[in-house]
């Protein structure tokens, strides 16, 4: 069975003192037991999740107020205002662009990870998640700057983990075929995440030309 498999080669890097496997348990370090360190690379990943949709959810409100000021300031002929306020969506959109996308990406690096059972899965899985963190890390970071060091923390702990892996079960890493992959996974992400906001979010309107004064 591919579980004993797991069990197997993990037990190669588990420590056969019960105390020091409880404290890697605790708190994974490099070097220790895989399956609680990919457990806590998991647990972070979900924290990173749900700082997104939270955050999402914030700039959902946030464009649903822009958009209702936009339409008032059209209704009214306010020409100057309604330019920055179609500024203003365009540039909230984007940000929610980016977040959203990131979110989806990592769901579906979570959702990877969730399905490892042996070591074979685990380093399938993991050399393109490393990939999609780092393109989420890069793309996130100008707009939410404030996950940047999480994202790096959960970078590094994928890449200590792909790495004792890789060298515990005798797989060789193809890290152009998870490039691939990686670019494949956002891709997808990005699909999905362009869908649901022009199925969710009305059209930033065209605003009406302003006459230009003659000198």
């Amino acid at each position: 069975m591919t579980m004993s498999k797991w069990v197997k080669s993990e037990s190669v890097v588990t420590s056969t003192d019960d105390s020091s496997s409880v404290a890697a348990a605790a708190s994974p370090k490099p070097g220790g037991p895989l399956r609680p360190r990919l457990e806590a690379v998991q647990k972070r990943i979900e924290n990173q999740i749900a700082q997104l949709d939270e955050l999402q959810s914030s700039l959902k409100v946030r464009d649903d107020e822009t958009f209702r000021k936009l339409m008032a300031s059209i209704k009214e002929s306010n020409a100057q205002y309604s330019t920055v306020l179609s500024a203003e969506l365009a540039k909230a959109r984007q940000v929610s662009r980016v977040v959203s996308i990131a979110k989806v990406a990592l769901e579906k690096i979570h959702g990877r990870l969730s399905s490892v059972s042996d070591f074979g899965d685990l380093v399938i899985v993991l050399s393109p998640a490393m990939a999609v963190v780092k393109n989420v890390r890069s793309s996130l970071v100008p707009f939410v700057p404030e996950m940047e060091e999480e994202l790096g923390i959960i970078s590094e702990l994928l890449s200590g983990i792909l790495v004792d892996a890789g060298q515990v079960g005798g797989y060789t890493i193809n890290f152009e075929t998870a490039n691939e992959e990686a670019v494949r996974l956002v891709d997808e992400a990005s699909s999905t995440v362009e869908h649901k906001m022009k199925e969710e979010l009305p059209g930033i309107p065209d605003l009406p030309m302003v006459p230009t004064k003659v000198a």
